[in-house]
């Protein structure tokens, strides 16, 4: 396997350098620097927010029950509704799920990843009764809709990501209905997109139960137009996508082009172990604090051991023109835990030959990672994010906000115009193979 020039290990080692990033964090708030405004207090018009054209690195769509009905092979539908199939009186109401009934992404009334419309305020979305049901935004399912919103937030260009096929589909247990799910789901999402080919970008997902499989999906998906594909950083049966078991999937991105977004899940019925969320909703009920948290804190942690054992197994040196997205995790963790990732390869022995300069590597690639809108590790390191950040929406989860806030955000942190244009939509066109003027 071709690999990237690999950095030997010297017998001794002097202290390393501070890099860019930690010298940035060092750097203490400038007086000059305005406090940016929270997220409910943003006023900015959505629709007249830019000059340029926003691209959404990270949303979703909400999966409506033709997909089960309509879009899965006739002969795999008796199949699915023992191995993955949503049902009750709203889609995500139950699952069943290999065998068992499991529980659905609602814990209210409140429909918390697809509820936010534009214009709705943290606030508001606080303020909401639980104990009532709220609808659900008519745009996370109907494409209409959907362009109807972007135009009011003024964005160009939405990725789209699944939300039941995020949190449910990774854990099937059976490998062949898997692969039919993904089919279903792949046509599903592309016959949504069909509504604005040029806007809306859907992501298609992988039957990783089965390696071989995931490689054949993914051929054929590149074949339908597809521009990305999904995996979770997750154990899949006790494999985890940075180990070389995957090498052929990541070999069939590389060749394809398509970029590979890594999206973590949620989880609600997966094993701890496979995930953090479990481990960590777990401690939260020990520690009583009233609610799970794993939503906040779980991303980042699995997105974090995603980007250290990738690094460790040399993974972008592997695939040198692998296309990457880090998604739904935030930004402001990237730096820390490269300069992490490079402290433990200088002092543990590794199996294969890499690169100790993680860093390097990842900024010298064709890498991505998304920003949600008020991250201060982006507005105050623009410099160091503005090739590989993109900003995400989260529409339409409950924590979703429009690019006006996070234009907003980033000029009162004095983050220059052009760096902002990049962020909010440059960086993801040229990865994902637009124009930047188209």
């Amino acid at each position: 396997m071709a690999r990237s020039k690999a950095v030997a290990k010297p017998a001794a080692r002097k202290a390393p350098k501070p890099s860019a990033q930690s010298k940035a964090m060092a750097k203490p708030a400038t007086k000059t620097a305005a406090k940016p405004a929270p997220k409910s207090a943003a006023k900015a018009s959505p629709g007249k927010s830019t000059r340029f054209r926003v691209m959404d690195t990270d949303s979703h769509v909400l999966e409506g029950p033709e997909l089960w009905t309509k879009f899965l092979e006739p002969e795999y539908r008796a199949l699915a509704r023992s191995w993955f199939w949503p049902y009750g009186d709203d889609i995500d109401e139950k699952v069943f799920l290999n065998g068992s009934s499991v529980p659905g992404l609602n814990r209210s009334g409140i429909p918390r990843h697809a509820i936010w419309k534009p214009g709705m305020t943290a606030d508001q979305i606080g303020g909401l009764d639980p104990k009532v049901r709220h609808p659900i935004n008519p745009g996370a399912s109907n494409a209409r809709a959907r362009l109807a919103d972007m135009d009011k937030m003024g964005i160009h260009r939405a990725v789209l990501y699944p939300t039941l096929f995020l949190h449910y589909f990774p854990l099937v247990e059976n490998p062949d209905v898997a692969a039919a799910l993904a089919r279903a789901y792949n046509n599903w999402v592309r016959d949504f997109a069909k509504a604005a080919p040029d806007r809306l970008i859907p992501v298609a997902v992988l039957p990783a139960q089965n390696i071989g499989l995931a490689v054949k999906e993914l051929k054929r998906v590149a074949k339908l137009g597809f521009r990305a594909a999904m995996m979770t950083p997750a154990f899949h049966k006790d494999l985890y996508p940075s180990q070389r078991v995957f090498d052929p999937l990541w070999k069939t991105f590389e060749a394809s082009g398509l970029v590979a977004c890594v999206h973590p899940m949620a989880g609600p019925a997966a094993r701890e172990g496979d995930i953090n969320a479990p481990f960590i909703d777990r401690m939260a009920e020990y520690a009583n604090v009233g609610q799970p948290v794993s939503e906040a804190i779980a991303p980042t942690m699995d997105m974090s051991v995603f980007l250290t054992s990738m690094m460790a197994e040399g993974l972008l040196e592997n695939f040198p023109r692998l296309k990457l997205v880090l998604a739904h995790s935030g930004a402001s963790w990237l730096p820390v835990i490269l300069e992490k990732a490079e402290t433990y390869l200088w002092l543990s022995p590794q199996e294969h030959p890499v690169s100790l300069e993680p860093e390097k590597v990842f900024f010298n690639r064709q890498t991505m990672v998304n920003f949600s809108t008020g991250e201060g590790g982006v507005r105050r390191m623009p410099e160091d994010f503005a090739s590989v950040a993109g900003w995400g929406s989260l529409y339409p989860n409950h924590d979703a906000s429009g690019p006006a806030e996070a234009i907003s955000d980033l000029e009162q942190g004095g983050v220059p115009r052009d760096i902002i244009e990049r962020l909010m939509g440059g960086n993801a066109a040229t990865l994902f193979g637009f124009a930047k003027s188209t």
